[in-house]
């Protein structure tokens, strides 16, 4: 069966972990596509894809997410780290990062495609705070990124530590108990 090959192998491996089946992350991507039938028998479908037809035009067709080129890469990052400069910098056109209100909407508009990349979300919530916020810009952020942001916002808020502090009289110590 033949993979398309804009599907990387941490995509395929990914994929199919979501599926049910292990995939050793040893093996090259060439090892995992010659033995890709081997994995489609062991799948355990789910709502997104419900049979072994979708499954194989999914892997036959170019994946869905964007990968920028190295020159692409670097362009999106400079933009991304002069706008978070500007917003340290409160905002203030100082001809070095920007010189009127339109450049930095132009950066912005530039890379919110790429919202996969952490710099880019930042730099979109922080022009996104500045009081020459033409438009609200949201990055576009990929489905898997999204859970995986999602993820780590719950992780994040199960953290609980019970503090009891109770006053004692004067003189006496306080007594402080973590439960």
């Amino acid at each position: 069966m033949l993979v398309d090959k804009t599907h990387s192998k941490k995509d395929i491996v990914n994929l199919f972990r979501k599926l049910g089946v292990i995939i050793n992350d040893d093996l090259t991507k060439g090892k995992i596509v010659s033995n890709i039938e081997n994995y489609i028998e062991n799948v355990i479908y789910n709502d997104k894809i419900k049979n072994c037809t979708e499954l194989k035009e999914y892997l036959k067709k170019p994946s869905n997410k964007q990968r920028p080129t190295s020159q692409q890469k670097r362009d999106i990052m400079f933009n991304a780290k002069k706008i978070i400069k500007w917003s340290k910098n409160d905002y203030i056109f100082d001809m070095t990062t920007y010189c009127s209100e339109i450049d930095p909407y132009n950066d912005i508009m530039s890379i919110y495609m790429w919202g996969d990349l952490p710099s880019v979300r930042r730099a979109c919530r922080l022009y996104n705070l500045s009081v020459y916020c033409k438009n609200h810009i949201n990055p576009i952020i990929s489905q898997e990124v999204e859970e995986e942001l999602n993820q780590n916002k719950i992780i994040k808020r199960q953290v609980i530590n019970c503090l009891k502090v109770k006053h004692a009289e004067k003189g006496k110590p306080f007594l402080v108990r973590f439960d």
